[in-house]
């Protein structure tokens, strides 16, 4: 079989796309009659937020990706406790601790959207709006958010704690995405979410100075922007200094990300080891050579994400508050009820 162009490569993948998208878990339900201002709450609520700071985007776009991974996307990071768990939850696991953000976001939305329409929006659609606008802030494409998510009732730090991390293998990060019924194609675009935001160099530092123990640097890493990040990242800097995931346009959502990766300048080690797998080597090819199919190849990606592990009735409700479970009572013929 002849070699597929880049753009013959594209194009297959955007009709793939798009016949995923029609399997949500609920295409009919929909906020416009039960709070029609759901949406424009919760967009101003971000862009509030990260106009005061504009590090705030990649924080929640982070936020919504460790959500979905650990539970299905039901909010159950946002948990401070849970009946069951204690205080074994996400938000304190080591991914999580010190270092997601935008809890206090996701919150604010969702104490406005209670004023209006009480009991109807729930926290895990809040969190896939948000996501949806963090992006969009920096010139991402807009796209719609299927809706109908459910708040879940258990947290664990357990499973938390073994979210992919800066350090992951291109086999551990492929077998992570997979189970949870996403593709490589997914890796690679999610990924991109790391053209906008900073990390903490401490998250760099080995790779910089004593890749795989051998006290030398990785050497797949570009030698000048090797030397910049011993400048911007000491070795042993306490506190950790901060550095931009994407070199020179930290702040545009753009496909920098991915001619950066070409160039050996991604920062880190779970970023330059997509390379190393060709079929993710093809794809970011082709995603360095057209920024609007980036955008709205990762704006499906963030709907594919969005739909992992919805919970139903049996086992999820719509918080009053983000951060704990409803309080719930036994009626006299056995049912819970929420209140």
């Amino acid at each position: 079989m002849a070699s597929m162009s880049p753009q013959q490569l594209l194009c297959l993948l955007l009709i793939a796309a798009a016949c995923s998208a029609s399997a949500r878990p609920d295409s009919l339900h929909s906020y416009a009659q039960s709070c029609p201002r759901a949406e424009q709450i919760v967009a101003a609520t971000v862009k509030s937020a990260a106009d005061r700071d504009p590090t705030t985007p990649a924080g929640i776009i982070r936020l919504f990706f460790h959500d979905c991974f650990v539970q299905g996307c039901d909010a159950s990071i946002l948990l401070e406790s849970t009946p069951t768990d204690g205080r074994e939850v996400e938000m304190f696991a080591g991914p999580n601790i010190n270092s997601a953000r935008g809890f206090e976001i996701i919150e604010a939305a969702k104490t406005q959207l209670e004023a209006v329409c009480p009991g109807v929006v729930s926290c895990a659609d809040v969190l896939a709006f948000a996501a949806r606008d963090a992006t969009t802030y920096f010139g991402g494409m807009f796209y719609t958010v299927p809706t109908g998510r459910l708040d879940g009732r258990i947290s664990s730090r357990t499973e938390a704690n073994s979210l992919p991390g800066p350090a992951s293998s291109f086999s551990r990060l492929r077998d992570i995405f997979r189970g949870k019924g996403l593709s490589v194609h997914d890796l690679v675009l999610l990924s991109g979410g790391h053209t906008i935001g900073r990390a903490k160099c401490r998250f760099v530092e080995t790779r910089v100075y004593n890749f795989n123990n051998t006290g030398r640097p990785d050497p797949s890493l570009d030698a000048t922007y090797r030397e910049e990040l011993r400048r911007i990242c000491p070795q042993g800097a306490n506190p950790s200094p901060t550095v931009a995931l994407d070199r020179n346009s930290e702040f545009s959502f753009d496909n920098a990300y991915y001619r950066n990766l070409e160039a050996n300048r991604g920062l880190l080690s779970s970023d330059a080891v997509l390379r190393t797998d060709p079929d993710a080597a093809n794809l970011i090819n082709s995603l360095a050579q057209n920024p609007p199919t980036f955008r709205s190849m990762f704006a499906q990606s963030m709907i594919n994400m969005g739909n992992i592990e919805w919970k139903t009735r049996a086992n999820g409700e719509i918080r009053k508050k983000c951060s704990v479970v409803n309080s719930r009572i036994t009626t006299e013929v056995g049912d819970v009820a929420s209140f």
